[in-house]
């Protein structure tokens, strides 16, 4: 089986990288496609790197792969992680993770936050400001503090130490920059829940398992109140430590791990997901998002370190993203071969 991967570097220029560098964020760098293309050609499989340029038609047709494991982020709008997925599926190649709706909802936070509502799953209180004459709204009908957030974006995108906010000068402040910054695009405000972050890896399909739970911690000053804001993301080696399982209360445990599993099904989520959760003082889980492309960096990946946590090794993790995607389709599920330290 020959297999191609789609994908987004952060080295590609385009005229959004360049007008915000914070715009390729969430996109890999060629170490982890290198990672995934070697697990691959270990369990005995051709691949090929796709990208995801504006050639992918040429690409799908000249390499004629048999399936796609599909990475790719997208380059513009709310609709840019289904891009690749629609094509696939209007080509008819079998490809991982999740479709191109599923996609589309996940990235667009507020489209998320009423589903979570229907769903009845605990998520922060919210106000959407679409220009700045609306910022009366969030400061009138939410209690501070609040934190604000691009509406349709990955990777804390948008998402600042200097995001949560005390009072109406700061709410305006942000609101005010995220508009200039991300034009075209709401900003979500929600009530900032005081308290822990912890994060949920979830493998499967119909009847999917929970990976592990993994929380994020402040190494500066354990205990005190911090975010995953993208200052923290960017210097994580020296700001954060990770632990898994993380120390709750079973019922705890318990609670998280059916909110997250709820949310995978409810949003059609397939083969892989990270789940982020804030848990209150009070020790009340709130979902903040579903994140159905989860980085699989071996070096700094969230879902990765919690997966090493957990006593699942690089290889084995790829391979299980990749076994639940073979078996939507009926193809033989790959070899797992011995893990091996080197690639983690």
């Amino acid at each position: 089986m020959k297999i191609g991967i789609t994908y987004n570097l952060k080295d590609e220029v385009t005229l959004l990288s360049v007008l915000n560098r914070e715009h390729n964020e969430e996109y890999d760098n060629i170490t982890t496609i290198d990672a995934i293309c070697s697990v691959l050609k270990k369990s005995g499989f051709e691949t090929v790197k796709l990208g995801s340029g504006t050639d992918i038609f040429d690409r799908l047709r000249k390499e004629e792969v048999d399936f796609v494991f599909n990475m790719a982020e997208g380059y513009y709008g709310r609709n840019r992680e289904s891009i690749i997925p629609a094509i696939l599926e209007k080509v008819s190649i079998p490809y991982s993770g999740s479709d191109p709706l599923t996609l589309g909802l996940t990235l667009d936070k507020i489209m998320s936050k009423k589903i979570f509502q229907f769903a009845r799953i605990p998520s922060p209180s919210y106000s959407i400001v679409r220009k700045a004459e609306d910022i009366d709204i969030a400061n009138n009908s939410l209690q501070y503090p609040m934190i604000t957030k691009p509406a349709w974006e990955g990777s804390s995108k948008g998402i600042y130490n200097s995001s949560r906010v005390n009072d109406k000068n700061e709410l305006e402040r942000n609101i005010k920059l995220l508009l200039k910054k991300y034009p075209n695009q709401p900003v979500l405000v929600e009530e900032y829940i005081k308290g822990r972050e912890i994060t949920v890896g979830v493998l499967g399909n119909g009847s999917p398992k929970v990976l592990g739970l993994m929380e994020i911690i402040n190494k500066k000053s354990p205990g005190k109140d911090f975010f995953y804001s993208l200052e923290v993301k960017r210097d994580w080696e020296e700001l954060v430590d990770y632990q898994s399982p993380p120390n709750i209360q079973q019922d705890l445990d318990i609670k998280i791990r059916r909110l997250a599993t709820l949310a995978f099904r409810e949003f059609g989520c397939r083969d892989i997901a990270r789940i982020d959760f804030r848990i209150s003082e009070y020790n009340e889980p709130y979902l903040l998002e579903i994140n159905p492309l989860p980085g699989l960096s071996p070096l700094y990946g969230d879902l990765v370190i919690m997966a090493k946590k957990q006593g699942m090794a690089y290889e084995e993790l790829v391979i299980a993203i990749l076994n639940s995607a073979f078996s939507r389709y009926g193809i033989k599920e790959a070899e797992k071969k011995a893990p091996t330290e080197a690639k983690l």
